[in-house]
Parts: C-alpha cells; structure tokens; sequence
C-alpha cells in the first residue's frame, strides 16, 4: 500500500505543477502580453470569455466546454449580420457580400481549375483579389450611388424631309463644266486653254498639289500677321508638243531616262497626232511621243517626280491611242519596270525578248534592267 500512496502521491505532484503552468498561461493571455488584439475591439462575449479561461479558479471547465457554450450564440450572431447584409438583386434575388473565407476559397478554387477561365470569371476574379487586399490594407472601397432624379434628353427637333424631285435632280446630276462651276466664280478668272488642247482635268490632285496646299496653309497658321498668298486652281492640260514645252521636256526626259535625250525633231512629224503632253499651269509634268504615224512606236513616257501615281501616264497613253487608232503600237519596256502593269491594261502584249536593249544607254550600277520586251498593241 505504501507503493501505491507514494506513486498516488507522485502523480498528484506532478499534476499539480502541471495546473500551475496551466493558469499561468491562461494569465497571460487575460493580461494580453501573449495576445494581441490587432485592432479588434472585444465585445462583451470575448471577455466574458477570457475571465473565464484565466479567473484561476481549479473548477474551470475545459477549453472544448467554454467552446461549445459560447459557439451556437456566435454562430447566431453572424448570421444575423449576415441577414442585416442582404440587399434584393435586379431580379428580385437575395444577395448578400461573400465572407473573407468565402471569398479565400473561391480564389482558391479559380486558381486550381484546371480548365480555362471566361473573361466573366477572370474579371470576378481580379475583383474579388482588389476587394480582399483593400480589406488587408484597411481601405474603404469607393460608393457609387445611382443619381435620385435623371433629367431626360430634349426632344429632338423634326426634320422635314427634302422634296423627293430635288433629291432626283440633285442624283442626276454626273459632272458640272467648270466653266459653269461654284468654283469658277469663287476663283473670279477663267484658266486660258490653249488651241491645241486634248482634254481639260480639273479633278486630278497629285501628291506635289497636295504637298504644295499643305505648305501654304502651315505658313498661313504660322505667320497670321503677314499677308496671304493667293494660290489660283488650275486643270492639268493635255496639249501637243509645243516649241515652249521643249525645255522642260528635255529635263524631264532626262531625269526619268539618261543624258543627252532631243525630241525638237517630234515638232516635225505631226506633234498633233505623236505627242501628247501634260501641263500645270506652265509647268510641264508629263510626255508622251511616237517616232511617226506610220510607225507608231512610243519613243518616250515620263512623269515628272511628284506628279506620278495620279493617272497621268495612263491619260496621256489614253489619249496618245486614240490619236492613231486603227494602228498596231509598239515600244519596248525594260522587263523589271513598273510600267509594263500599265501597259497590260490596254492591252499590249509581250511579243518579244530583247537582252541589252538598254546597255548602251543606262549606266553600270543602274537598278532598271538593261533587258526589255517588245510590246504590241494590236488594233487592227
């Protein structure tokens, strides 16, 4: 018996000292230097709680006991803020904000899918994350209230419908003379057409026109003080070669071609019919000659740098045509230029294949091919 009161005696020793531990930590956490509150604020069940755990009083119940009396009021609590959170959705649904560990899992759960998100998911996502991260950061998201009163939209003004023959008349109408033209009167002159003029243009505007408008309307923003220039519109003409168009001509021809090109001889095998050329006002923009009318072989057709890629060739290629129908034209045309698409919508056809054509006249480190075709159209 003796045995056994000792180890009694033992144990109750160490079970004493164990209960000593017990309460002191249980003091801790009452006087708080083991908890802190983290900015929460206790209500009156956290402490009831507390003095409870740490009144040192043997009697106390277990931490499961205080736990299971305190846990159903808690839980009631909640939901009752949970209630009070409720709002109607548009269709009359009850909705209410998701709680932080609603709003983990859900994040949790996007994360794991294996399957690929919707845009509607991946938004909900990225919004739940800025939702929980301002909540960490202590930052209050912004409200945005719907306005009490909308103040409706004037009533548009009644248009009156135009008359259904002004409509008509306005539709009919293809092209205006510019003689007869809104613009002739604004401009107060009339452009001088010489006697030998092909065809009249008024409605081509090269990049140089462009360019030139652009110039003189950023020095009118610029320098408002000073005084404007007058910029008068003009057509571009298609006229026969003239002995005034010769020097612009040869300069031209030999930008476009290689040095040393005179075509004064074009002024002695009918100019009305071999040649056709392009003017702006007084300056030359385009040349278009045969050697002769029984040969009919386009010698030249240049456009100036500038006034290229606006239909220029192709008018005067036109029109150079038209002067000698009924007769087979020829020319040849170096075999990596450009031009030989122009020439395909006519018509013409590569009947030939001529190596060096052009050696003689282009220089060595010429990008043009030195080789060219024959081409024909045939109007016979």
């Amino acid at each position: 018996m003796s045995d056994l009161d000792d180890s009694s005696e033992e144990y109750s020793e160490k079970q004493k000292r164990k209960n000593n531990k017990t309460r002191k930590k249980r003091r801790k956490l009452s006087s708080g230097l083991a908890l802190s509150n983290n900015g929460y604020t206790n209500d009156s069940l956290l402490c009831s709680f507390f003095d409870e755990l740490g009144n040192g009083d043997p009697s106390v119940q277990s931490f499961q006991d205080i736990i299971d009396s305190l846990l159903p009021e808690l839980l009631q609590t909640r939901l009752n803020l949970q209630k009070g959170m409720i709002e109607l959705g548009q269709n009359g649904e009850s909705l209410r904000p998701p709680t932080k560990a609603e709003v983990s899992r859900l994040i949790i759960s996007l994360a794991n899918s294996n399957d690929p998100m919707s845009v509607t998911q991946a938004i909900a996502e990225r919004k739940l994350k800025l939702d929980r991260e301002r909540r960490r950061a202590g930052v209050t998201s912004p409200e945005v209230r719907a306005a009490d009163s909308v103040t409706p939209l004037p009533t548009p003004r009644r248009l009156i419908p135009p008359h259904p023959q002004v409509i008509e008349a306005l539709d009919s109408i293809q092209t205006t003379p510019f003689a007869l033209s809104f613009l002739s009167r604004l401009q107060g002159t009339r452009a001088l057409i010489p006697s030998s003029a092909i065809a009249i243009d008024w409605e081509t505007i090269t990049p140089w026109m462009s360019l030139m408008a652009d110039i003189r309307e950023h020095y009118v923003l610029s320098h408002p003080e000073r005084e404007q220039p007058v910029e008068t519109l003009a057509p571009i003409i298609y006229t026969s070669l003239e002995e005034s168009h010769l020097r612009d001509v040869h300069e031209m021809l030999e930008r476009v071609f290689w040095n040393g090109i005179n075509v004064t001889d074009s002024l002695d095998h009918f100019p009305d019919r071999c040649t056709v050329v392009a003017s702006y006002k007084r300056l030359v923009v385009g040349v278009a000659i045969l050697s002769s009318p029984r040969e009919t072989y386009i010698t030249y057709l240049a456009v100036r740098a500038g006034w290229d890629n606006a239909g220029i060739a192709r008018s005067m290629l036109y029109h150079l045509i038209m002067l000698n129908p009924k007769k087979d034209i020829t020319l040849h045309v170096s075999v990596n230029n450009s031009a030989m698409l122009l020439y395909n919508r006519f018509g013409f056809k590569a009947e030939e294949f001529t190596a060096g054509f052009y050696e003689q006249y282009l220089a060595p480190n010429s990008r043009a091919s030195k080789n060219a075709f024959r081409l024909r159209l045939r109007q016979q």
